[in-house]
């Protein structure tokens, strides 16, 4: 119950920030909010927490370097590391799961992964990678919040994405490189 209600309250806490923000003030400082998981777990379980967060490299690495093609405006790039994403999110070993925690990462994985490969396939269409990556962000943050990691991460948000309806990303950067603007606008974001 613990749980649940921090994540009731940190949504919150979000939405509000969100609908207070825009990138028409925003400058290269960076307000992001770390998703990062820092509950503290006892001794026995601390095991468990740090093979379930290992999983995660991979996926990690592979989404922040795809990540960082789209923000570069490099179709092509996003779309070699988008399969990198792709592989690194089919090879997940969810062992260390409870079976509540399974099926949902199970959800997830299958979305996350349906969303790599349209960005696989659409390597001469930076905006439909774009598009894509709306969803994926999302995915991404859920598979943070179940799974958790050590890596340092945060919740960047572009009000100007998603034909201005907004949308966030995970970044391991404090420092905004929106994704949805490229090179266009590359600090647009909080």
């Amino acid at each position: 119950m613990k749980k649940v209600n921090l994540k009731v309250i940190t949504v919150v806490m979000a939405g509000g920030f969100f609908v207070l923000t825009s990138c028409a003030g925003s400058d290269s400082a960076s307000t992001e909010k770390p998703t990062e998981n820092t509950e503290q777990v006892n001794s026995s379980t601390q095991t468990e927490e740090v093979t379930k967060k290992d999983n995660l490299s991979s996926i990690l690495s592979s989404y922040f370097e795809m990540w960082d093609n789209l923000t570069n405006d490099s179709a092509a790039d996003a779309a070699k590391s988008s399969e990198k994403l792709r592989i690194a999110l089919k090879d997940f070993q969810g062992a260390d799961l409870s079976n509540k925690e399974y099926k949902e990462i199970n959800e997830i994985m299958k979305s996350s992964i349906e969303h790599a490969e349209h960005i696989t396939e659409n390597a001469g269409d930076i905006h439909h990678q774009r598009e894509h990556l709306v969803l994926l962000s999302l995915d991404i943050k859920d598979l943070i919040e179940i799974v958790g990691t050590d890596q340092k991460v945060y919740e960047a948000y572009c009000p100007m994405a998603n034909n201005n309806k907004g949308a966030i990303w995970v970044t391991n950067k404090k420092e905004i490189e929106n994704p949805y603007m490229g090179q266009s606008m590359p600090k647009c974001g909080k």
